[in-house]
């Protein structure tokens, strides 16, 4: 066995026992998510009268798969478009309208969806609602409006660039999606969107902003809402359903496969990702446990000191499972100038993994399933992780209730499970090696 194979049965066998179980207290109770269809659209509430604030998430079925290859960046020139939209009196941009009531609104793309999320505090919220609205309804397609969407796109952009991370993650995007134009960076890039008109943003509105498959989530204290706020919110969008623009790649065969992108930073950062369950699968509390135990064996090893507020070392190593997008994935990622020798921490990354699927754990699991109880708990706290999670478990079809869910299929969780998914899904990833300049890895 290699010197990282000894060094990582060590760690993870250490590390069964390492977390208290008290540390880890049971979260309190989250309001139960009630579901109703407006016209086509799935209106899911989380009312929460300790809240002080109110969240609204609507998901429209406008993501990168509604785009052609053509078309980089054109569900985000859309989405922007609204953002910049004039509404109110005086008219002003629409997040300019927000802000001045002491709100925010933004957007983020999805392979699948793009995603508005509203905040404001609960005596403004039906107010901002009605701006978010008239904008959704009507956005404003002139040329001098989506010339300064353009311009805020491409500013995102070069700003995304200089996080070695994010590059990373949009490489294995590109790379792993089943469908090419699904894997398309999400706000295009400065040289795709250059070839985008008004004409282009307007025809691409008419067809995708549906109320078919759109999901309007609310979370906090929603007793201040208009009775027929979110309804209304939806009602912005025409009828109608749509479907995805099929675009398919041929699927890549052999072992591990491994991107190189070069950028002015510091220090290398390696990006593995492997394919995972998506949250209505029997795997789904399993590749939580997991994930969990990925992460802090990962941090045990970049020696990450455990701490309450997040640090810059304790951002620089860790294990995300993204089950909130579809495919789902888990990605490590490890930031090489953490630790001495980049080569040998890419390794040792990647060693715990293939020693996970093929050395029976030892040992109970139940502080791991523990801090994956206590890890989906904490990062569904916010209202805009409350609301996205609630749409993405409706989704699926599933109960929104995202929390008793999660918790229930964590604590189902059996070590032999752990072992089979470990087996099953941390195969053969998709690497991304993201350098400085000047600097090869590999030579």
């Amino acid at each position: 066995m290699t010197p990282s194979r000894l060094l990582c049965c060590a760690v993870i066998a250490g590390a069964l026992a390492a977390i208290p179980a008290a540390a880890f207290a049971a979260a309190p109770p989250a309001p139960v998510p009630m579901v109703e269809n407006v016209g086509g659209t799935t209106v899911v509430r989380q009312s929460d009268s300790a809240a002080t604030l109110v969240g609204v998430a609507l998901v429209v079925r406008a993501g990168l798969d509604r785009q052609t290859m053509k078309q980089n960046g054109l569900a985000a020139l859309v989405a922007q478009t609204i953002m910049r939209t004039p509404v109110g009196t005086p008219a002003q941009p629409l997040e300019d309208a927000v802000a001045a009531r002491g709100g925010s609104v933004q957007f983020t793309v999805d392979p699948s969806d793009v995603r508005f999320y509203i905040e404001s505090l609960p005596g403004d919220a039906t107010a901002v609602l009605g701006l978010v609205q008239s904008a959704i309804a009507a956005p404003d397609f002139s040329p001098a409006t989506v010339r300064d969407a353009r311009a805020a796109l491409v500013k995102r952009i070069a700003q995304s660039e200089q996080v070695a991370l994010q590059v990373g993650l949009d490489m294995l995007s590109a790379a792993s999606s089943a469908q090419a134009n699904a894997g398309l960076p999400e706000l295009g890039t400065s040289a795709s969107l250059a070839q985008l008109f008004p004409s282009d943003a307007a025809a691409f509105y008419r067809a995708y902003y549906r109320r078919g498959g759109a999901i309007v989530s609310a979370a906090g204290s929603l007793d201040s809402l208009a009775p027929d706020a979110l309804a209304n919110l939806a009602g912005a969008l025409a009828p109608g359903t749509t479907a995805p623009i099929a675009v398919h790649v041929p699927t890549l065969n052999g072992a591990t496969r491994e991107i190189v992108a070069h950028r002015d930073i510091s220090s290398p950062w390696l990006i593995a990702e492997y394919p995972a369950p998506g949250v209505d699968s029997k795997d789904f509390g399993p590749m939580l446990v997991l994930a969990s135990f990925v992460r802090r064996t990962l941090s045990d090893i970049a020696q990450v000191p455990g701490v309450v507020s997040p640090t810059f070392a304790s951002r620089s190593v860790g294990a995300v499972y993204t089950y909130d997008h579809a495919p789902a994935r888990l990605v490590i990622y490890v930031n090489g100038g953490l630790i001495g020798d980049p080569s040998r921490a890419f390794a040792t990354a990647l060693s715990i993994v293939n020693v996970l699927a093929v050395t029976k754990l030892q040992g109970s699991i139940d502080d791991f399933k523990a801090e994956a109880a206590g890890d989906f708990a904490t990062d569904a706290t916010t209202l805009e992780t409350r609301t996205w999670l609630a749409a993405v478990f409706a989704q699926q079809n599933a109960s929104p209730d995202f929390l008793n869910r999660a918790l229930t299929a964590i604590s189902a969780t059996t070590a032999e499970d752990l072992q089979r998914v470990a087996r099953t899904y941390l195969g053969n990833p998709t690497i991304a090696l993201v350098l400085p300049r000047g600097t090869n890895l590999q030579d």
